[in-house]
């Protein structure tokens, strides 16, 4: 029970950074914010998911409460007809949008528990 507090507590800095950092315009803070979840979490799979489910929250939840106020569908569906998709209303965009947040922090990780593996030299 302890340590699913951990990840949980983790997770949700990772979101709050991810989320911080995504306002100010650093998206390229996501994938630091995968690497300092592959370092403080172990062992593999855990660190994996919790980089997951904060790149994908820190992308989607901003995503959504702004959806809430401005007509992002309609941006989104605009995005899509300008790259030549097909009319899903934006769902396309939306979607991999939060995708790319996912893979940014997920990159991080994998790098960060790549790190770990690689034997010190003496």
């Amino acid at each position: 029970m302890r340590k699913l507090g951990f990840y949980i507590l983790i997770g949700m800095i990772g979101l709050v950074l991810a989320w911080l950092s995504g306002q100010a315009g650093w998206w390229w803070m996501t994938a630091i914010v995968g690497l300092l979840i592959g370092m403080l979490l172990r062992p593999t799979w855990p660190a994996i998911l919790v980089s997951l489910a904060a790149g994908g929250l820190g992308w989607g939840l901003p995503l959504a409460l702004l959806a809430l106020n401005a007509p992002v569908g309609r941006i989104a569906a605009a995005v899509e007809a300008a790259i030549g998709l097909t009319a899903t209303g934006g769902t396309i965009i939306i979607l991999l949008t939060v995708v790319l947040g996912c893979v940014l922090s997920i990159a991080g990780t994998w790098v960060a528990i790549a790190a770990r593996r690689v034997p010190a030299i003496a």
